[in-house]
């Protein structure tokens, strides 16, 4: 386009210090802080020119209202504005495809060693026990604890091969004030050896264990108030520091008779965990966060589906051959499960007649890969992208890598999920590798793939190459077309980049990071996920310290096979935006961007340098007073992210440690994406028409943006404005009764509402680029998109 030609002409400029970024900050800080734009803001547009409007309620003015969306059309008509913008086929392919016959849902028969012992629930397709955290062997019947530990493993001790435990025979801390070390799951009280959880090991409210000898599953006498790090006693009895002198509280505050241990009415010193209801101590019931909820056929344990007798599967969907297929909870006593769960067709004793492609059959992994996960993490908020409350609702987490059980859980509902491998078009390998990174493996001391190191990606490659180890030696599916047909998920930072070759070099891969570049090295300012980084010779005797040779040879990301999709934004993150339903602004902020500039990192390439440097030079050059761009850290400008993203007609899209949600939180705003990442996708860059709706310059063209943006002429800026509205619902998560209610509800309150106020706002002209939606296009929604787009992609997976 017209404006790379200047960055011929432009030089790299070299990176100031972190602490210069940081003075620069403080002072910048000062002269935006009171920056604020007026609410009655509203754009219109009258010759291509810039109005503010007014405020008002006219009398001849019909309020728009929410309402539900065309039925899905395939006449040539449809397919054009449905896939407007698009680059090639695949859009169009799938809408035309004419619906296949649906077949009887295979149900398996097969029996599990010893009913796996009473613990775990049988897969009655493979005959696999799927065991619970605590639970190990194929029968679940040998114990495999994760004790509350006094330190990491590491390279003072590179042949340690069992996890640290300060945990005694009665569950308590063996010594709190004479055994020195502390770590997140440094527990000063009970420790559950099952996920390390803590709890008061004394007082009124302390955890009472079951009996010795009970059967499975039995629940503990009295589960107790859990005790988080930050809420440790700092002194035993006696007075004597414990392990938590730096960040604990009093002895007293704890375990005295007013403390959290002994009275319900004390002071809130310590915070409800494991999605707990007040007050914190297990005595009032509440949901915990299951896939698809059990399918309503069993019991939640924060993360795995404890299945009821006769179902099985990850989310308890399926029904053993020959029983009968009882009403769910869903149905029966726990009405509220409908608001986040629903049965696929395919399980459904009269599925309809008909289905569309593509099929995907999801594979239950081993629970150490996905649902133990789940129940190691302690943190509510963390690796889910919703959570329970105690009132039975549920609510977003704003988890920044919640596309991991997100699209899990989308693929557990959908009309697209087969329960036979045998018609299946591909197979997805469900696999909750950050979750893992945090705050499993940042939180106790077990559980580690091989070498006790804290390089991260070391223990995801092994991860990784033992779940296709699993795959191909315990199943057929992937060995029938050498993986061409499996689809893999890589949601951290850098994406797939330290991915293992096997299964790279085949798989589909699903990433939010669309680095090109071969051979990449890792590009991140945290040192943990350095994957360049040299390995400790401590660990070389170790298995799986060869995981970097497994990982060459590939770049992040092949356009070819791959796809970048967006990350997952809950809808009152765009809440402003007229995609769902609000009032458009006057775009009076030519550039945007509000995040981390890296002043408090630590290493340089962070972002490639791009923030910092941009940051800078907006400061340096007083931007914001010659142009109005807005380059800031969080919390040095007043008003809300979502207000400020929709009053801007450009937003930065840089990188951050590997990948950054910056075009989606442009796009969804319907601000014009300024791209800065050399040989980078962006988000389904490769399948749409980004030069429409974005603008692309080099990382070495930063000086000029103030002259690119401000040669854009109205009538430019207008045109990728259009074309950017015919798609920003791509970027949209919408599947699922949760997400849909969620943006019908926004949409509604948009509609009827000036922003929370009485007062309603002008109507949006007809000609201006962003109409105010009334209704969603949920079949094109994100998880719409990759449905599309895999369609296309059957061909390619048969060769």
């Amino acid at each position: 386009m017209w404006f790379t030609l200047v960055t011929a002409l432009l030089l790299a400029i070299p990176l100031a210090s972190q602490q210069s970024i940081s003075l620069l900050a403080s002072t910048f800080l000062r002269e935006l802080q009171t920056f604020t734009l007026p609410h009655d803001a509203y754009i219109h547009l009258t010759d291509a020119t810039f109005v503010r409007g007014a405020q008002g309620d006219p009398a001849n003015v019909t309020k728009p209202t929410y309402r539900e969306p065309e039925p899905e059309s395939g006449s040539d008509a449809a397919v054009r504005h449905r896939c407007a913008v698009s680059k090639g086929t695949w859009c169009g392919e799938y809408i035309r495809q004419a619906p296949i016959p649906s077949r009887p849902v295979p149900r398996g028969s097969k029996d599990c060693p010893n009913a796996c012992s009473g613990w775990g629930t049988c897969d009655h397709d493979t005959g696999f026990c799927l065991c619970p955290a605590g639970r190990g062997s194929p029968d679940c019947g040998s114990k495999e604890k994760r004790p509350c530990a006094p330190f990491h493993r590491d390279p003072h001790f590179p042949n340690k091969t069992s996890p640290e435990n300060s945990v005694g025979p009665d569950g308590l801390d063996v010594g709190p004030a004479t055994l020195v070390g502390w770590t997140a799951s440094r527990c000063f009280g009970f420790c559950d050896t099952d996920v390390a959880a803590c709890y008061c090991g004394y007082g009124k409210y302390r955890h009472i264990p079951a009996p010795p000898g009970s059967p499975p599953w039995t629940p503990p006498t009295q589960q107790g108030r859990t005790l988080v790090d930050s809420c440790q006693a700092k002194t035993d009895a006696e007075g004597k520091p414990t392990f938590s002198t730096g960040s604990g509280v009093s002895y007293e505050q704890i375990y005295g008779p007013q403390g959290y241990c002994n009275d319900l009415k004390s002071p809130t010193w310590c915070q409800c965990t494991l999605e707990q209801a007040p007050p914190c101590d297990g005595s009032v019931p509440m949901e915990k966060s299951c896939a698809n909820q059990c399918s309503g056929h069993g019991e939640c344990y924060s993360g795995y589906c404890r299945c009821h007798e006769g179902w099985y599967g990850m989310d308890c969907s399926r029904k053993k051959a020959g029983s009968p297929m009882e009403p769910g909870l869903h149905e029966t006593s726990r009405p509220w499960l409908k608001s986040v769960m629903e049965i696929p067709p395919a399980a459904l004793e009269a599925p309809p007649p008909t289905r569309r492609k593509p099929l995907i059959y999801v594979y239950d992994m081993p629970a150490a890969y996905t649902s133990r996960m789940l129940q190691y993490r302690i943190v509510t908020d963390a690796c889910v992208w919703r959570a329970w409350t105690p009132a039975n609702t549920t609510r977003f987490t704003g988890y920044t890598y919640g596309i991991e059980t997100l699209f899990h859980e989308m693929l557990l509902q959908s009309e697209h999920r087969t329960f036979d491998p045998e018609e299946a078009d591909f197979f997805y390998v469900p696999m909750y590798i950050t979750c893992y990174f945090w705050p499993v493996m940042g939180y106790a001391d077990f559980p580690w793939w091989h070498g006790p190191t804290g390089l991260r990606p070391h223990h995801g490659a092994n991860m990784i190459t033992e779940a296709h180890q699993w795959l191909s030696t315990n199943l057929p599916w992937w060995k029938r077309r050498g993986g061409r047909d499996h689809i893999w998920i890589m949601a951290a930072d850098e994406g797939a980049c330290w991915m293992p070759a096997v299964p790279w070099n085949t798989s589909i891969i699903l990433t939010h990071w669309g680095r090109m570049d071969p051979n990449p090295k890792s590009n991140t300012a945290y040192v943990q996920d350095d994957y360049s980084a040299n390995y400790h010779p401590a660990f070389d005797s170790w298995p799986g310290g060869n995981f970097r040779d497994r990982i060459a040879g590939h770049p992040c990301y092949d356009p070819k096979k791959d796809l970048v999709i967006p990350s997952f934004k809950a809808p009152q993150h765009y809440v402003h935006s007229p995609l769902l339903g609000a009032p458009p602004y006057e775009r009076d902020i030519l550039l945007y961007f509000r995040g981390d500039v890296g002043h408090n990192r630590i290493q340089k390439n962070y972002s490639r340098g791009i923030r910092q440097r941009i940051f800078m030079l907006a400061y340096e050059n007083k931007w914001w007073d010659k142009h109005k761009i807005m380059i800031v850290a969080g919390g040095m400008t007043n008003g809300g992210y979502s207000e400020q993203l929709a009053r801007s007609k450009f937003c930065l899209a840089a990188p951050g440690d590997g990948f950054a949600t910056r075009v989606e939180d442009a796009i969804l705003h319907g601000c014009v994406p300024l791209i800065v990442m050399d040989e980078v996708h962006a988000v389904y860059e490769s399948i749409l028409d980004y030069d429409s709706f974005s603008i692309r310059i080099r990382e070495s063209a930063l000086e000029a943006v103030p002259d690119i943006l401000n040669a854009v002429t109205p009538a430019q800026l207008a045109k990728m404005q259009r074309h950017l509205a015919r798609v920003w619902h791509r970027y949209v998560y919408a599947t699922g009764p949760m997400l849909r209610s969620a943006i019908r509800d926004h949409m509604t309150g948009n509609l009827h509402n000036y922003r929370g106020g009485a007062v309603f706002p002008p109507p949006t002209p007809p000609d201006h680029p962003y109409q105010r939606h009334t209704s969603f296009p949920f079949a094109d929604d994100a998880f719409g998109t990759i449905m599309q787009w895999l369609y296309h992609r059957i061909p390619d997976t048969r060769g």
